[in-house]
């Protein structure tokens, strides 16, 4: 689309981002997956490939790569916190 060959765009991208295209697109794949966690009637798998990975391997390093967690782990965190914060200020 933009006429460049993906190695250009590559180098561009780096060129004026200071971060490679590849590191990029899976922190906002990441990003947009933590927002699908927070649906608890949604499998992990289903959040992987709705997040654009090929594989449950590699959505599965790659999130804990980045949030220092597994997307199970962090779903249990955002759960937890929820169920702790009572809506009327009582436990």
């Amino acid at each position: 689309m933009a006429g460049f060959s993906k190695y250009h765009f590559a180098r561009l991208f780096k060129q004026y981002t200071n971060s490679s295209f590849y590191k990029f697109l899976n922190q906002k794949r990441i990003e947009y997956a933590k927002s699908l966690l927070l649906d608890p009637e949604l499998a992990v798998t289903e959040v992987a490939v709705q997040s654009g990975f090929s594989s449950l391997s590699a959505f599965l390093r790659m999130f804990k790569q980045l949030n220092l967690c597994t997307p199970t782990e962090f779903r249990n965190m955002y759960d937890s916190h929820f169920q702790k914060t009572p809506a009327s200020g009582k436990k």
